[in-house]
Order: structure tokens, then C-alpha cells, then sequence
């Protein structure tokens, strides 16, 4: 920990911020939230740090970086906006509500543009859509890391900007399966640029998923490969956090003035795969399950039954196209496995509860939080047997929602119901930091609505796409399509309507007005009546096909 002079020096510092735009500096109480169970090994890492780990990037900063806040993103797995909502509902996530939620802005609508792994991840990394940055799916030849161009990316322009850099969790899918020798980006031992302190969940070259497992897995922990077993200090959330944890101890044990980026990537409540399989689900697209902390297990109350909203196991797939209509109902074997399936995902975000509690606790034990924007969301939604589905990716609203928090200081609690996408988060970070993207973004930064709410000088409507391949066989399919969704603001058009066209061949497309049909049961697109809306919708989207370069913006301010 950094001595009293560097205490005094950082709260002046603070007292400086220049990007405190609305009200005064909030001093948010200090407190612990211990995580019980959450041990530490703080004192290897530092051994590590102090022996010369990363001794290039340790240089210390300009001066000019004190004015700037140190930002923490906590990233979720398949996370959905239901199962965030009823978690802290149950007051089971206390930790995350009372220091984030209850400090922090609320976006109401908050959506990912690409809904699966690595596209989403990939355009938090360039605040790009996925038809820029060219990842469109999770493995070879469209997708995960050997997809990535690494080059330029948010972690290098904050570096590079004077921030000391951290990934701790989940990077790409097949990191570390090494399994193609023409590139180093699946090496064992690769460290992506940008970074100064590099804590990646690496996949394994057999079935490549070993990233999402709870036990039995392997950390690169700066080139050095950790492996971890099956004792209960190896549970995988529990591990992040504490390395987590530990980033922001030596960040501070460095005393260099600089502020820190730290991106903290759990992969729960992801699916645990191959393994564990629930017993008596003879379905693969139901049989899959994740591991609770054992200090978990069984806290759920037996009343949590997973929901059943209107388009939950949907009856009539008519409007559906052709390979939508092939799904399967879910059984009674199917419902009840859903249940234990939705029950384990439930309980599993306790232990993010905890990690958020423990990186709130050191932060302020360390007179950081008062100078730290603290932001929580997921990388994509997920189906609970909505439209007979499981998974993501297709673009119904289950599965392009997510949850999305900023806690910044200086700015009250407060809700706001305009579009936000996580092509925003890039350009979010770099305002902060005071920084400009070293790309030209799709994005745009929310600093706005955090100083004013009801902004209406704001998006109109946005694209939401999916790029890879057809395998309609999967489930659930995965078809390739191209979607426009428009918000709340939306005049030339009506508010909140979906138009979506597959690229399956048979030129199937689908059409929602989601006021008068949230579940998305009634497909217009053959309605006579809705024609102009529609023709309306179809060419905005033909104009969002090549965006790029700033035009994206513009089409969606239009």
C-alpha cells in the first residue's frame, strides 16, 4: 500500500478532476464487503511484480494523468437483463446493488450489437460493429482470436495514453488452445499488446472450452501458465477476483501517479462445457449446467422457478421462418431441466456479487473508489426458453439486452431510457480518460446521458447483425441476418420496431412493433397495413450494410 504522502497527493489530485461535468464530487462512504471465501494470494503476486514482472511499462506517467479517473469494467458471461434483475430483486446480489446500482446510472435499454462472445467482446475493443471489426463468430476461419486484429485496440490507446492496463477473466474463444501454427495469437504463452498486467482464461486444445469451466483450468498469468484444480479456492470467479483484487493493490503499491483501466471478465453465469451435464436431461441443448461456490450451493430459495413469459416455449411459430418453425417444443424433461439449468446460472452470480464486493472494498481501503468509474454489464443476453430457444446470438430482444451500469462519481443515481450499445463502451473510457480512440468508432460516448438523462440529441435507431455462417442444425440456428431496431427517440419511424432480414437463402424476414408486441409473437412483415414502416425500416438498413468511419453515427442520428 502506497504511504500517507501518496494518500494526500492523490486526494488532491482528485479534488482536480477534470471531467466532473455534473454536480460536486460525491465522497461515497467507505465500508467492507467482505466476500466470505475469498481468500488472497496477494503476497505471491507482489513477489512476482516486485521481481521485475513487466519493468518496461512501470514507467511512471505524466503528471497530467492524475486529473484523469481510474475505470473498472466488470464484463458478465450470457448474462441477461431478467436474471440480473431477479438476483438483486432477491436481494442476493447486495454487494453490486448498494455500491453500483444504487450510485450509478441505469441504462434501461442497454444492447449488444452482435449477441455472442467474441464479435460482442471484440467491439468493446474497437467500439467497432462486427461488419468493421471482422469478427463474426467464436472460432475459425470468422471468428475467435485468430480473428482479433490486436493492433489497435482500447487497452493500447489507453496505455498509450498513460494508463496502466489489466485483463483479469475471459479474452477470446480458443486463446491459448494453440492449435494453429501460422499465428501467434492462440499461443500458450501470448500476451496481447496493450496490457500491463495480463490474467487470461485460456481454452484447451482438445475441446477447446476450458475457459468456461469452474474448476480445472488454466490462468496465463502474464506469460506464465497457472494451473488450477478442484479445491474450493480454485472456484474460477473467486480466483479472477482476487487476481483482480491484487491488480488494484499493486497498482497502487507502484505510487506513480498513473490511474489504471482494469477489465475483470468472470465467465459466469456462462454454461460450464463439456462437463458438468445434469442428470436425466437427455437434451444437449439442456443438459449443460455451471457450478455454484460451494459456499453457494443451495441459497437459492426453492420458490426461484424459472420464467414464464408469454413467447416461453412459444405454441404458434407460424410467423417464424421456415428453419425457426423446425425448433423442437420443449418437453416436460425439457422444462424441468431448464429449471435446474436456470436455478445453478441463478446462484453461480453470487460469487460475481462477491468479486464486485471485493474490488469496492480495496478500492477504497486505498482512496480510490472516490476517483474510480466503476461499470457492470455483459457481453451479450440469453434465451430461458423464450421462442422455444436456449444460448444467443438470433436477434430477438432476449438475446441483444443486456444489463448496464456506470457508477462515476459526481454523477447521481439515476435512469435513462435512451439506446445504448456496447460499441459505446470504447469511446465511454477513452472521454473519461481524456483520451481519442486510435480507431474512427462506431460508438459514441455515454458521458452525455450521465449528465443529462433525458437527452434527446441522441440515437434513433441502431443495426444489429450477425455475420457467420448458416447452421440452421444448431440450437439454436444460427442463421446469418441483418436487423434495424429503432429507440425511444425514433420520429421518421416509429418507436421501438424490429425489422430483421435472415440471409437463409429463402429471403425470409421478420417484423415487430414491440409496443404492442414485446414477446415478438406476431411477425407484420406480410401485414399491408404496416407496409410503409417497414419499406421505411428496409432502407435504413440497406444504408447500415457498409457503414463505417463515422457514417454509422450519422444513420443513426438521421
Amino acid at each position: 500500500m502506497a504511504d500517507a504522502s501518496s494518500f494526500e497527493r492523490r486526494r488532491f489530485a482528485a479534488s482536480f478532476l477534470t471531467w466532473f461535468t455534473v454536480g460536486t464530487l460525491a465522497l461515497l462512504a467507505g465500508g467492507s464487503t467482505h466476500a466470505v471465501g475469498v481468500e488472497g494470494d496477494t503476497a505471491a503476486r507482489m513477489s512476482q511484480s516486485s521481481s521485475g514482472r513487466d519493468a518496461a511499462s512501470e514507467v511512471a506517467a505524466p503528471d497530467a494523468t492524475l486529473a484523469r479517473p481510474n475505470v473498472v469494467i466488470v464484463l458478465a458471461d450470457d448474462l441477461d437483463t431478467h436474471s440480473l434483475a431477479r438476483m438483486v430483486g432477491l436481494g442476493l446480489m447486495p454487494k453490486l446493488k448498494s455500491k453500483v446500482i444504487d450510485t450509478g446510472t441505469q441504462f434501461s435499454n442497454s444492447f449488444v450489437t452482435t449477441s455472442w462472445c467474441c464479435p460482442s467482446r471484440a467491439t468493446l475493443f474497437t467500439g467497432l460493429y462486427s461488419h468493421n471489426h471482422n469478427v463474426f463468430t467464436n472460432s475459425r476461419p470468422l471468428g475467435g482470436v485468430h480473428r482479433f486484429d490486436d493492433s489497435s485496440t482500447l487497452a493500447l490507446w489507453l496505455q498509450k495514453g498513460g494508463y496502466r492496463t489489466g485483463l483479469v477473466g475471459k479474452y477470446f474463444n480458443n486463446y491459448g488452445a494453440d492449435n494453429d501454427p501460422t499465428t501467434p495469437v492462440d499461443d500458450h504463452g501470448y500476451v496481447p499488446p496493450g496490457w500491463n498486467d495480463w490474467q487470461g482464461l485460456m481454452d484447451d486444445t482438445v475441446d477447446g472450452l476450458r475457459a468456461f469451466q469452474m474448476y480445472d483450468y488454466t490462468i496465463n498469468d502474464n506469460g506464465r501458465l497457472v494451473r488450477h484444480g478442484t479445491a474450493t479456492t480454485d472456484y474460477q470467479t473467486d480466483v479472477i477476483a482476487r487476481r483482480a483484487r491484487d491488480f488494484i493493490v499493486e497498482s497502487d503499491a507502484l505510487d506513480d501517479a498513473r490511474p489504471f483501466f482494469l477489465l475483470v471478465a468472470p465467465t459466469a453465469p456462462h454454461l460450464e462445457g463439456p462437463t458438468p451435464v445434469l442428470s436425466g436431461c437427455a437434451d444437449t441443448a439442456w443438459n449443460q449446467s455451471i457450478r455454484p461456490a460451494p459456499r453457494h450451493a443451495g441459497t437459492l430459495p426453492a420458490t426461484v422457478q424459472a420464467p414464464r413469459p408469454a413467447n416461453f416455449n412459444e405454441a404458434d411459430m407460424r410467423d417464424k421462418p421456415s428453419w425457426m418453425r423446425q425448433v423442437p417444443a420443449l418437453t416436460t424433461q425439457d422444462v424441468a431441466c431448464l429449471k435446474r439449468q436456470y436455478r445453478d446460472r441463478l446462484t453461480s452470480l453470487r460469487a460475481v456479487d462477491d468479486l464486485v464486493g471485493m474490488l469496492v472494498s480495496a478500492l477504497q481501503a486505498r482512496d480510490e473508489w472516490s476517483r474510480t468509474v466503476f461499470i457492470f454489464t455483459s457481453d451479450n443476453g440469453y434465451f430461458l426458453g423464450n421462442h422455444r430457444l436456449t444460448d444467443k446470438v438470433l436477434g430477438y430482444e432476449e438475446s441483444i439486452r443486456v444489463p448496464l451500469y456506470i457508477r462515476a462519481p459526481g454523477f447521481p443515481r439515476q435512469v435513462t431510457t435512451r439506446a445504448a450499445l456496447t460499441n459505446d463502451l470504447a469511446s465511454t473510457v477513452t472521454d473519461f480518460a481524456g483520451i481519442t480512440p486510435g480507431l474512427a468508432v462506431d460508438g459514441r460516448s455515454l458521458l452525455p446521458l450521465l449528465r443529462n438523462p433525458l437527452e434527446t440529441n441522441w440515437r434513433k435507431r441502431f443495426l444489429v447483425e450477425y455475420l457467420g455462417s448458416v447452421e440452421s442444425s444448431k440450437m439454436p440456428p444460427r442463421v446469418p441476418f441483418r436487423a434495424v431496431r429503432t429507440t425511444d427517440l425514433s420520429r421518421t419511424t416509429p418507436a421501438d420496431q424490429f425489422y430483421v432480414e435472415w440471409q437463409d437463402g429463402l429471403g425470409s424476414k421478420e417484423f415487430y412493433n414491440l409496443p404492442a408486441d414485446p414477446g415478438q409473437l406476431a411477425s407484420r412483415h406480410a401485414d399491408p397495413s404496416w407496409a410503409g414502416v417497414r419499406n421505411l425500416l428496409a432502407g435504413w438498413l440497406s444504408q447500415f450494410r457498409n457503414c463505417g468511419g463515422g457514417s454509422c453515427q450519422a444513420l443513426e442520428d438521421q
